[in-house]
C-alpha cells in the first residue's frame, strides 16, 4: 500500500479536484483506492455526487465515539471515499494527528493499494504535520503568489511540485516554469497539469475529471501523474 498527500502553497488551487481525478485515474488501471478528506470544508465528496449538506464523515464518527471507518463510501468498484463530515463546530475540529493517521494507514493497508489524502491548508511551518505519507505532493500555480509562497516552504519535505492550470500561451507562466525548473533542478521534480475548462465543468456535474471528460488535455495530464505514481511505487 502507498500513501500520498496533496498540499497546496495556498488555497484555491484545485487541490481537491486534482485528488479526485488522480484517484479515478488510479482506479481506472485496477488499483484499489481510498480518498480521505482531512479538510473541514468537506468538499472532496462533491466530486462524487455527495451532497454538500451530508453530515456523515470520519470526524463526526470520531466525535460520536464510532469507528472512523463508518464513513467510508464506495463510489465506484475499487474506489472509496472517506469524507471529513459536516457537523456544528467541525470547522474547529483538528484533522487528527500524524500518529493517529499512521496507525490508521496500517489498518487500511489490507484493503487498499492507495490512500490519497486531501490535506487542509496549513501554515508553511506546520504543513505536513497532520499526516505522514510515502509521497508528498505540493500543488502550485505558475503565478507570483505561488512563487513567493514557495520561498517559504521547506521543499525538501516534498517529492513533487505539481503545477496546476498551466497555460503555455501565458508569457508569465512560461517564464515562471523555466525559473522553477532551474531553481529546483535535481531537488524537486516538476509536473504540469494544463488549464482546462473540463475541470470546472466536471465539478459542476459532480463527477471526477476522468469520468466527465476522459479525452481532455487535463485528464491526460492526470493520467500521466498516475503513471508516475505507479512507477515510483514499483521502483
Amino acid at each position: 500500500m502507498t500513501s500520498l498527500a496533496l498540499h497546496g502553497v495556498r488555497g484555491g488551487l484545485g487541490r481537491s479536484a486534482l485528488l479526485a481525478a488522480l484517484g479515478y485515474a488510479l482506479q481506472g488501471v485496477g488499483e484499489r483506492v481510498l480518498l480521505i478528506d482531512l479538510c473541514p470544508d468537506n468538499l472532496l465528496g462533491l466530486h462524487f455526487n455527495l451532497p454538500l449538506e451530508a453530515r456523515e464523515g470520519w470526524a463526526l464518527a470520531e466525535r460520536e465515539g464510532r469507528p472512523y471507518t463508518d464513513a467510508v463510501y464506495e463510489v465506484l468498484d475499487g474506489l472509496c471515499l472517506m469524507p471529513f463530515g459536516n457537523a456544528p463546530g467541525d470547522a474547529l475540529h483538528p484533522a487528527a494527528d500524524a500518529a493517529t493517521w499512521a496507525a490508521r494507514q496500517v489498518e487500511l493497508a489490507e484493503h487498499f493499494d492507495w490512500l490519497l489524502f486531501d490535506v487542509p491548508q496549513l501554515p508553511a511551518a506546520t504543513a505536513g504535520h497532520c499526516v505522514e505519507t510515502d509521497v508528498q505532493v505540493l500543488v502550485a500555480e505558475a503565478e507570483m503568489a505561488s512563487h513567493l509562497l514557495l520561498g517559504r516552504r521547506p521543499i525538501e519535505r516534498y517529492d513533487l511540485l505539481l503545477i496546476n492550470r498551466y497555460d503555455p500561451a501565458s508569457r508569465l507562466q512560461s517564464d515562471l516554469l523555466m525559473v522553477w525548473r532551474d531553481l529546483f533542478r535535481d531537488r524537486l521534480p516538476l509536473q504540469v497539469v494544463h488549464r482546462d475548462e473540463a475541470f470546472l465543468e466536471a465539478l459542476a456535474c459532480k463527477a471526477p475529471l476522468g469520468h466527465y471528460a476522459p479525452q481532455s488535455l487535463a485528464c491526460r495530464d492526470v493520467q500521466s501523474l498516475a503513471v508516475r505514481c505507479l512507477t515510483r511505487r514499483q521502483s
